[in-house]
């Protein structure tokens, strides 16, 4: 699922020391960066392969050089996200949290991961969700993260009016991408699941029931945060 955490997310409580925020500024920015670099990669490589070839892309290409090790690295640094949360690091909601770091392992790890073989190189609409997945998050996480990284440093007024914007505009478009991009790659998988084992098939097909309550709870979650924060404005 496309990350909806709210704004306090990876925001240190006030109380905090400084080691914590120290820490938190250099997650995010780590986080940040790796992101800006996969996400970039993948436009690099569309342009590239539209300019060179008119008959379409090569998904498995752009695949071979996002995946391993850069997607994979950089989507299971979120499951830091969870234990900030449970140790109070951070004020972002446990349960919010641990439903989309885990929709987002379970796509990496879960899906890509075993069944990538069977699902990019043999399968159109596989690969166009693999490419809806990458730019969905990374454009998502790149202003997330940067948006973190400002708030962190100086306090939500050093960051900017136009990224804050886009912190809570964008995910209209970008959630439905990304969810239904997520919820294509597990639909396609199902079929080489039930071949490797019948439980791993009724695993996914509980995950996919999930989806359907879960990306309603986060969608209407980010659209509450962002009343919040037009409010803030407003009353500033």
């Amino acid at each position: 699922m496309v990350s909806t955490t709210q704004s306090t997310a990876s925001k240190p409580k006030p109380a905090q020391s400084g080691i914590v925020r120290q820490y938190l500024l250099a997650y995010n920015a780590v986080n940040f960066f790796l992101w800006s670099t996969l996400t970039f990669r993948t436009l690099r490589l569309l342009i590239n392969q539209a300019i060179e070839n008119s008959l379409g892309f090569d998904v498995p290409a752009i695949f071979a050089e996002t995946y391993t090790p850069l997607l994979q690295v950089t989507q299971s640094l979120a499951l830091l996200e969870i234990l900030h949360s449970l140790i109070g690091f951070v004020r972002a909601p446990l349960f919010t949290t641990a439903l989309q770091v885990a929709s987002r392992i379970f796509l990496v790890w879960g899906v890509l991961y075993p069944f990538n073989e069977n699902i990019i190189g043999s399968d159109n609409i596989g690969e166009y969700a693999y490419l809806g997945c990458l730019l969905a998050w990374g454009v998502t996480e790149c202003v997330r993260y940067g948006f973190f990284v400002m708030q962190v440093n100086g306090g939500i007024e050093t960051v900017p009016s136009w990224w804050q914007w886009m912190r809570y505009n964008l995910f209209y478009v970008l959630y439905p991408i990304g969810i239904s991009s997520e919820c294509i790659l597990s639909v396609r998988a199902l079929p080489n699941a039930e071949q490797l084992h019948p439980v791993y098939w009724w695993f996914i097909v509980v995950v996919l029931g999930i989806y359907v309550p879960g990306s309603y709870m986060l969608y209407t979650h980010m659209i509450r945060q962002r009343r919040k924060s037009s409010k803030a404005k407003k009353d500033q």
